[in-house]
């Protein structure tokens, strides 16, 4: 028994710097991921006036209404909300949000959502769509 707990002591370190590893690259994004967040986050639609920003708002609205699996629930003049709130349910939802920027603007951010067990479409892939779409919109 003496000579487990002395191997058990000699080997602690290295089993908790292997478990450490493990852990921090089982948390890593993939360099595809990552290339999809970074797109999705220099693309992100803004607008400065209330004309471009009833024009894009518009195209979120439609957007939302094409890519989610759900009526609109709610909306406003900050949010459209296209989700389910029964748990049975599967489907993309969509959430969009208008929120101020310090530069006297708006940004309009998507968050997809995927109510699913078995098979989700790639959310990254929705969202730069979205922002292509939005910032597409014709003036």
């Amino acid at each position: 028994m003496k000579k487990i707990s002395i191997l058990a002591r000699r080997y602690r370190w290295a089993t908790l710097s292997a478990l450490a590893a493990f852990l921090l690259v089982s948390c890593a994004v993939s360099p595809e991921t990552q290339a999809k967040m970074n797109e999705y986050s220099r693309t992100i639609p803004t607008c400065l006036s209330d004309a471009e920003c009833n024009r894009k708002w518009a195209v979120a609205r439609n957007w939302t209404l094409e890519n989610s699996e759900f009526t609109i629930r709610s909306e406003s003049e900050t949010r459209i909300n296209a989700t389910s709130n029964i748990i049975s349910q599967s489907g993309v939802g969509v959430v969009v949000t208008k929120v101020a920027t310090s530069s006297n603007g708006f940004q309009i951010i998507v968050d997809p959502e995927c109510f699913s067990a078995y098979a989700c479409p790639d959310i990254w892939n929705l969202k730069i769509d979205f922002n292509q779409t939005v910032n597409g919109a014709p003036e």
